[in-house]
């Protein structure tokens, strides 16, 4: 049985999770995104929207951080952040029995 995480993401039942697009197994239930691929960018490269630069609001540095699923790229979080903190988006997955 697979459950369903989000539109990206599934666990089996050993507890492994995969993209659902290709199927390659990103990590476990307490590190779903272990294995994804990490981008850092400019912020900007975000699209239209995200013009202003980060010095007017903030002296640290910002930037994108996108994850990717390593086989087949698909985009599996987005977030703008300071450069020297780690991943604010953590997720944990616990199925509970029926």
């Amino acid at each position: 049985m697979s459950v369903f995480i989000d539109e990206n993401l599934s666990q089996d039942d050993t507890g492994s999770v995969a993209c659902r697009h290709c199927t390659t197994v990103l990590g476990v239930a307490a590190h779903p995104l272990r294995d994804a691929r990490v981008r850092v960018t400019a912020p900007q490269t975000a699209g239209p929207s995200v013009r202003a630069e980060a010095s007017h609001f903030t002296d640290r540095e910002v930037v994108l951080r996108q994850t990717f699923c390593p086989e087949c790229l698909t985009l599996l979080q987005s977030e703008i952040v300071p450069a020297d903190e780690p991943s604010s988006r953590s997720r944990s997955v616990k199925v509970v029995g029926a």
